[in-house]
């Protein structure tokens, strides 16, 4: 089986949240046939925080604002 190279993850989810509240993370792979499809999810700006459920990752907002979240995926372009 070869390596097969994610393009770009796209169909970010939520682009609203509520301060205090969980709302669910989420994004499609590129290609959906990519090896290594698993987005970790991080906060790199904004007071937020995300939270990593069995289920999931959430981002938790701590004031109202902006907060700007990445998506990576581990060994997603190359082995």
């Amino acid at each position: 089986m070869s390596f097969i190279p994610v393009t770009s993850i796209t169909n970010f989810s939520p682009m609203q949240a509520i301060v205090g509240e969980e709302t669910k993370l989420e994004g499609t792979v590129q290609p959906s046939n990519a090896t290594n499809q698993t987005i970790v999810w991080s906060v790199v700006a904004g007071n937020a925080n995300i939270v990593n459920k069995s289920d999931g990752a959430y981002l938790k907002p701590h004031v109202a604002g902006a907060v700007k979240v990445r998506a990576t995926i581990a060994n997603g372009i190359t082995q």
